[in-house]
């Protein structure tokens, strides 16, 4: 997956993730009980990661040139 379209499902994701945050707070779901939202808050940690994990490769390739 190239770089932009990581950053561009990552935001895809976190916008999902406020809206079902929203969602469960104005119906006084406590966020940690609601299984969507922790289902997208694992799935926008794992684009996280991933995004971390091209920085440190492309910080590596560049101090290698």
């Amino acid at each position: 997956m190239k770089k932009g379209s990581l950053y561009d499902e990552f935001e895809r994701e976190k916008k999902k993730l406020n809206r079902l945050g929203n969602k469960a707070l104005k119906n006084g779901i406590r966020l940690i009980q609601d299984e969507e939202f922790m289902e997208q808050n694992r799935k926008v940690d794992e684009l996280v990661v991933k995004i971390q994990i091209e920085k440190e490769k492309h910080k590596k390739n560049r101090q290698e040139r």
